[in-house]
């Protein structure tokens, strides 16, 4: 008897398991205009010019372009969007861009985008932002469509590969963004 109500309460529980998953995939999707992310921390802004935040950047390193990054479980810094990165003067600190990069919008990625992302931050210094990780930066500019050269403070200052990692290194498209004030997520 004790075998049969065993293979009964099996039955039972697999049924049960197929009516769950059954259910887990039953939903429709919407019209694909948005995009859903799960977290368990506060996302303050998606516009890296106003966020300084754990929750925003974990959002910010799935959705912008950095120069640089750190591959998983890696201390190395590796190209990303740049194809090199180096001091190529005590000051000055040069990055050349990867060839044929595009925004997820389609529009080309350039120097000059690099350029306005950082100096964006710098301007708009909004509280919330990380203008201050930038206080080593003294200018940025795009050399042509393909370099971006940083001219910092102090020379070769080897914290400001790292920064180029951080919620100050996000490159924004410049035909999309405003160069005076952060985006509001709904925009």
């Amino acid at each position: 008897m004790l075998h049969i109500q065993r293979g009964v309460a099996i039955v039972a529980a697999t049924a049960l398991s197929a009516l769950v998953l059954a259910a887990c995939g039953a939903g429709k999707s919407d019209s694909g205009d948005g995009l859903i992310v799960g977290t368990t921390d506060k996302v303050v802004s998606i516009d890296p010019a106003g966020s300084y935040d754990n929750g925003s950047l974990n959002v910010q390193t799935q959705v912008y372009q950095y120069l640089l990054n750190f591959p998983a479980g890696s201390t190395e810094l590796t190209p990303d969007a740049a194809e090199k990165c180096d001091f190529t003067k005590p000051t000055i600190y040069t990055c050349t861009l990867k060839s044929g990069l595009k925004f997820a919008n389609g529009d080309d990625l350039t120097a000059s985008d690099v350029a306005f992302s950082f100096n964006r931050i710098v301007k708009i210094n909004d509280p919330n932002g990380p203008a201050s990780l930038l206080g080593g930066m003294k200018s940025v500019k795009a050399v042509d469509d393909t370099t971006v050269e940083f001219t910092l403070n102090a020379a070769n200052d080897q914290t400001f590969p790292q920064i180029l990692v951080t919620s100050a290194g996000p490159i924004v498209d410049e035909e999309k963004y405003p160069a005076d004030k952060v985006l509001s997520d709904d925009e």
